[in-house]
């Protein structure tokens, strides 16, 4: 039985006398094998440059477009596509010379977890929300869901265009937002404006100080109408107990320095809260009584 065959070499059509051989003389086996041990040489050589390129570059902290493509081991185009679309920060130092951090190298592939994508088969919907889901039962907007659960790295599976978001993961990290289903009356900030004349940075040192329970809904803030108005009128009560400078003087028909006179003579304790010096009313109205 007649084989025909191309020599691997010279390309010549001919007669083998085996199915395994691939030359059509001695002569060209020579050759053919002379340049498979060439081949594998130079990619011994190409890989012993690479481990020593890495070797060094795993000391720097800053690298050219090329070293960064070696380091990733991608190509330096495939660098510069994803400083152009902002994936990958780089810094330019002059026209010709950018520079990129290990740190930022880091940051991206961290910020960039990987998304399995399965089939209709295999998934299980009930364990899963969509955005629209996530926005309708935590009064959220759903583009801050995309953005969430990247900054948070909750686990979703994509379906086509559209993404699922694990229910377990969610709902443990809207947990912390929870408030008491027994609250039904809240306060806008700007109610809150209106009604006491606060500033917006006021209201929020009111509200941490006094641990008042607040919900976000669509992107706006709420406090529970019941603890802000307990906060205000007990500080209102605490505020009754107090004299300020000029409401002495003006009770009392004295100076500035008169008050201050008494305050030091009687050694009546004060306080200054803010840009008002405070003193209790029964201390000072003792003292008042007294000269009268």
């Amino acid at each position: 039985m007649e084989v025909k065959r191309i020599c691997q070499w010279c390309g010549k059509p001919f007669i083998a006398q085996k199915t395994t051989t691939n030359y059509c003389s001695h002569q060209c086996s020579s050759r053919g094998y002379k340049h498979r041990m060439k081949e594998r040489r130079m990619e011994l050589i190409h890989s012993q440059e690479l481990l020593e390129v890495k070797k060094r570059l795993e000391s720097q902290e800053y690298f050219t477009f090329s070293q960064a493509a070696k380091v990733m081991g991608v190509s330096r185009q495939y660098i510069y596509k994803l400083v152009k679309e902002e994936k990958l920060r780089a810094s330019r130092i002059s026209s010709r010379m950018s520079f990129i951090r290990r740190a930022d190298i880091e940051l991206m592939l961290k910020s960039k977890p990987y998304e399995r994508v399965v089939t209709k088969v295999e998934f299980d919907i009930a364990e899963y929300y969509t955005a629209e889901e996530i926005a309708e039962k935590y009064k959220v907007n759903p583009k801050w869901v995309w953005t969430y659960t990247r900054e948070h790295n909750i686990p979703k599976v994509k379906i086509r265009q559209f993404n699922y978001y694990s229910k377990k993961h969610i709902d443990a990290a809207f947990a912390k937002y929870k408030v008491d289903n027994d609250l039904t009356e809240w306060y806008t900030p700007e109610e809150i404006q209106e009604k006491y004349g606060m500033t917006r940075v006021a209201i929020r040192s009111q509200v941490y100080r006094n641990n008042i329970p607040s919900k976000k809904e669509h992107g706006q803030i709420f406090y529970s109408k019941l603890h802000f108005d307990l906060s205000k009128s007990s500080g209102q009560e605490k505020e009754a107990e107090y004299y300020t400078v000029q409401e002495a003087m003006k009770k009392f028909n004295l100076t500035r320095e008169s008050v201050y006179n008494t305050l030091r003579f009687h050694e009546i304790k004060r306080e200054k809260k803010g840009r008002f010096v405070k003193f209790l009313k029964v201390d000072f109205d003792r003292v008042m009584g007294v000269k009268k």
